[in-house]
């Protein structure tokens, strides 16, 4: 089966993974794709009903398919989430539940049969570990998706951004491509603001990927349509249709 669709990741969290999937699942929404979303592994989730029990449920993966208009179960959208806002691997210890590589893959098989696109977001950055053997790389790398990084523009991306290149080519990861977004608002001082202006060129020059775009602030969550052309204007329409259309 031929599963299109991207593995999001960051390089380093706090950098505005959720907002840019959210971004490209209402994207594909508006664009006649059926998508479908994935959060495999969360934590700091929150207590909510899921039939006729209780289960935890991250945020991001609530965002999620709510930017994408899905209702697919739980288990499958947010397989694994745990309570506590830790590492994954270290919430996983503390809750004596560890992750299970097998069931997220399961998830995400069944997902890929209900919906024409996948969007998965992970969690943290590449090699945040999952399990004693297995990174969220790994995961990437099992599920068959190619990754879009998702960086910050500001000082500290050069490093940040280039390492997880290089993760994800020595972990047989194929990158889709860059993302340099704006989660922040601007820097205050002239420095700042020149750094966050020239970074991503230094980056579509040393990446060696396709440079997507740069997304601009924003201010705040907002519908589906906003989200979609949030994306529409900012980022490359070529490299979105490969992407997600032929």
């Amino acid at each position: 089966m031929r599963i299109r669709g991207v593995f999001v990741t960051g390089t380093d969290t706090g950098v505005g993974k959720t907002v840019v999937a959210c971004g490209l699942a209402a994207w594909c929404r508006q664009h006649g794709l059926d998508a479908g979303v994935m959060k495999p592994v969360a934590t700091g989730g929150r207590r909510r009903r899921d039939g006729g029990r209780a289960r935890w449920v991250s945020d991001d993966a609530m965002a999620l398919a709510q930017a994408a208009r899905t209702r697919d179960p739980w288990p499958l959208v947010n397989p694994v989430c745990y309570r506590e806002p830790l590492a994954p691997s270290t919430a996983a210890s503390r809750a004596r539940r560890p992750i299970s590589m097998r069931r997220l893959v399961r998830a995400f098989g069944a997902l890929a049969r209900r919906h024409d696109v996948v969007i998965v977001e992970g969690i943290g950055g590449l090699l945040v570990p999952l399990t004693a053997r297995a990174s969220v790389a790994d995961l990437a790398r099992q599920l068959g998706l190619p990754v879009v990084i998702v960086a910050r523009p500001g000082l500290g991306t050069l490093n940040h951004t280039l390492l997880t290149l290089r993760c994800a080519r020595q972990a047989g990861v194929r990158v889709a491509g860059l993302i340099v977004n704006h989660h922040a608002p601007p820097p205050s001082g002239r420095m700042g603001r020149l750094a966050a202006r020239t970074n991503p060129e230094v980056l579509r020059r040393l990446g060696k990927v396709p440079m997507a775009g740069v997304l601009p602030h924003l201010r705040r969550r907002r519908s589906v349509a906003q989200l979609s052309r949030w994306i529409d204007r900012a980022l490359d329409r070529r490299w979105l249709r490969r992407l997600f259309v032929s």
